[in-house]
């Protein structure tokens, strides 16, 4: 049985890896290269259709650093099958560049959406439609680590492109929320189609490629109480938000 000690211990511990993660990330991201992909992007989409920035970024910018992480991490190449094990995602693309094992989607499906806050209407009309359909959702995260990873860690991604000070406090809101709705998961162990569904932290990763650099201000002017909990406090809860200021200001 864990003693508090022992409790602690292991949630510094996690935040000393995420830290690395941080750090890791905001190396390996360069913020004028982003601009220059969503500028490529926005050339290249055809015409009146939209560019899904957040999903594209996730697959062809942060999971493959994510994966040089994780191997740095357990001491082995990327490509190496347990640093594969450990890392589920969503991506398509990163199971057939065999970055990852498998995706984090939760075995069942429950009653609320990572969304329900800012949607409560949306779910009441739902419990009441007579069609069945969209009355539950399945939970699936951007991506998550695992055993042999020391660190059972869920996350939720966010790619900030544009906007003010308002609308980057909402998004860092959001995605916090969204990472206590991960967390509130009943322990769910694996089955012949899912991972086990057993995540000790949540993570948020938000990436400001905005000009205004409104989400690190947002995040930057948070209270001392707020980002001290959202810094692996009683919550299990992490946040990290790039690039850092330093890095952009360099």
């Amino acid at each position: 049985m864990q003693t508090a000690s022992d409790v602690e211990s292991d949630r510094e511990a996690a935040g000393r890896f995420l830290d690395g993660l941080k750090e890791h990330l905001n190396n390996r991201i360069s913020l004028p290269e982003v601009r220059e992909w969503i500028q490529n992007k926005e050339e290249s989409r055809p015409t009146g259709k939209d560019v899904q920035y957040e999903l594209l970024f996730t697959d062809e910018v942060v999971l493959p650093a994510v994966s040089e992480y994780l191997g740095k991490a357990l001491g082995l190449p990327p490509t190496d099958e347990r640093v594969r094990r450990a890392f589920l995602a969503e991506s398509t693309l990163a199971r057939e560049q065999k970055r990852t094992s498998d995706s984090p989607r939760s075995a069942n499906k429950y009653l609320f959406t990572k969304v329900f806050g800012a949607n409560s209407k949306g779910v009441v009309k739902s419990w009441w439609k007579e069609s069945e359909k969209g009355q539950t959702c399945q939970s699936c995260p951007d991506w998550a680590f695992r055993a042999p990873c020391p660190h059972a860690v869920v996350f939720e991604g966010k790619f900030f492109r544009k906007g003010g000070i308002d609308a980057a406090r909402r998004e860092l809101v959001s995605g916090i929320y969204q990472c206590f709705y991960y967390l509130a998961h009943p322990t769910f162990p694996p089955t012949e189609t899912h991972p086990a569904w057993d995540y000790k932290y949540a993570c948020l990763f938000a990436y400001d490629a905005s000009r205004e650099r409104s989400l690190v201000t947002a995040w930057e002017t948070l209270s001392k109480t707020i980002r001290d909990a959202c810094s692996g406090g009683p919550s299990n809860i992490f946040v990290i938000v790039l690039p850092e200021r330093r890095s952009i200001d360099t």
